[in-house]
Parts: C-alpha cells; sequence; structure tokens
C-alpha cells in the first residue's frame, strides 16, 4: 500500500512538473516560424542588416525576446504584432527550432 501510494504521489508530481516546464518541438517550431523567415530569412538565417539572424540563437534568449515583445514590454511595431497572439506552447517551438538551426 505504502509503495503504490509513493508511485501514485512520484508520478503525479512528475507529470505536474512536465506541464510546467513543458519543452518546445523542433518540428511544430519549424511550421509556425514560417511567418518569420519574411523578414528573418528562411530558418533564421537574414541577409539583411535590419533583421538580427536567429538560426542557432539560444532557445532560452528567443523565448525571452518574444515574451517581452507579446507583454510590450519591448518595443517594436512589427514584432509586437507578429507576437501578440503567440501562446506560451508557439514561443517555446519557434524557440527551439531557431536554437536547433544553424
Amino acid at each position: 500500500m505504502l509503495m503504490a501510494s509513493l508511485a501514485m504521489i512520484i508520478g503525479i508530481t512528475l507529470t505536474g512538473v512536465g506541464n510546467v516546464y513543458a519543452k518546445g518541438s523542433v518540428k511544430a517550431g519549424a511550421v509556425k516560424a514560417r511567418a518569420c523567415q519574411v523578414c528573418h530569412g528562411k530558418g533564421g538565417k537574414s541577409t539583411k542588416e535590419t533583421y538580427p539572424i536567429l538560426a542557432g540563437q539560444h532557445a532560452a534568449y528567443i523565448r525571452k525576446q518574444l515574451r517581452a515583445f507579446r507583454a510590450g514590454t519591448r518595443k517594436d511595431p512589427i514584432m509586437n504584432g507578429m507576437a501578440a497572439p503567440l501562446s506560451d506552447q508557439d514561443i517555446e517551438d519557434v524557440a527551439a527550432f531557431f536554437s536547433s538551426t544553424k
């Protein structure tokens, strides 16, 4: 009985932690990031000085910046509008994709 209870508690705890710290999907991020390529280039490899290269950027940095654009704490008329509809999972996925590209 004790072992069953412990197993259940551990299972619930690990399931909860997984939901709080969801990882992004590179595959889903590749689809979601298609809109980004208009400015940032295919795969985040911008050829224009105006737009930063996102390919190979740290996922944590991309997440932080997209959340700031979405919240309006970082101002840019284009990026605020692009980030506004993104869910937390969208941001995780896009960050996973760009951080995986070179």
